[in-house]
């Protein structure tokens, strides 16, 4: 009986001195960043981040940091991976969160965002995966997600989750989603079950966008080129020394020539510290690499905003 309650004691001083850890890591987080890794203010605008603006017969992109952007593709209107927040890792019991700090301001926040369709999550990492900012988010919205993740994201209080493997494909109001691969990993603890990643080819009337997964380089998406997307969106950072599941700027503009896609959006970089590389160094490296073609690159900036009218291609198809 003795032991008993000294076991109890015991793990209830555990509890208590983790919760105490946690809460003095989370104020020493609080602190501004003094490392010189804040992004620089030539690398963010968010004048055009108007979403009630958008028109419904073009594809407009807004990125709003990381790998969260805001789509309205024809109407349907549709966010990836969104993180709305100073932090994103572990949130304890939504009091606070332990992790990287946002080095670049959010451009538009959760509240601005309605209406909304269709989340899209790559994979289980917190970076993608925010319990917060998917809490934040209108539940009428439908999410789709790999195949893993469904346990994580009904107890919110979505209806209508899909979770997808590979080939596999569902409809939102029109717009068609598939799943594909990439190369990355899908656990969200190490030591945790692997929960898939997905890359995502959205289309409507004809008119394809790849949303790709975190990936180190694989010629997986050259099997769109028969077929190519008008715009596809690619991860550029967090490769140093993560190389082995990021690709560099290099090797993401290669994969994008693989696509056969028309556009590129790049993704993950500039906002959460995740990485050794300069903050601004996978964007600057992407133009580098894209030399003469470097016009291909349509988003340059957080807050920045892309449309594109479909009329002419369309008409071009008939």
């Amino acid at each position: 009986m003795t032991g008993g309650r000294r076991g109890k004691a015991g793990r209830r001083r555990w509890f208590l001195g983790a919760v105490a850890a946690a809460a003095v890591l989370a104020l020493i987080g609080l602190r501004p960043a003094d490392d010189g890794a804040q992004l620089a203010p030539s690398m963010y605008d968010q004048a055009q981040l108007r979403p009630a603006t958008w028109p419904a017969d073009a594809i407009t992109v807004g990125y709003l940091g990381h790998a969260t952007l805001l789509i309205d593709y024809l109407g349907v209107h549709l966010i990836t991976d969104p993180a709305f927040f100073h932090r994103v890792g572990l949130n304890v019991a939504d009091l606070f969160t332990i992790g990287p700090a946002r080095r670049a301001p959010v451009p538009l926040r959760a509240d601005a965002i309605a209406p909304l369709d269709l989340i899209l999550i790559t994979h289980a990492h917190m970076d993608h995966l925010d319990l917060p900012s998917l809490r934040a988010l209108p539940k009428t919205a439908a999410v789709v997600s790999c195949a893993g993740c469904r346990d994580l994201i009904e107890p919110l209080g979505f209806s209508d989750v899909r979770p997808l493997s590979w080939g596999q494909s569902t409809y939102v109001r029109g717009l068609r989603i598939t799943a594909m691969g990439a190369r990355h990993w899908g656990r969200r603890w190490p030591w945790g079950p692997d929960r898939g990643y997905n890359s995502y080819v959205i289309e409507k009337d004809g008119v394809r966008m790849l949303i790709g997964c975190d990936s180190a380089y694989t010629p997986i998406f050259s099997r769109l080129r028969d077929n190519p997307p008008l715009i596809a969106a690619f991860s550029i950072g967090a490769y140093d020394p993560w190389i082995r599941n990021h690709a560099n700027p290099e090797e993401v503009w290669e994969m994008f020539q693989e696509s056969g896609a028309r556009y590129l959006i790049p993704i993950h970089w500039g906002t959460f510290r995740l990485s050794k590389e300069p903050m601004d160094e996978p964007i600057r490296r992407l133009i580098r690499a894209a030399g003469p073609r470097s016009d291909a690159i349509v988003i340059r900036k957080i807050g920045a905003v892309f449309q594109k009218s479909v009329a002419p291609i369309r008409a071009a198809s008939k």
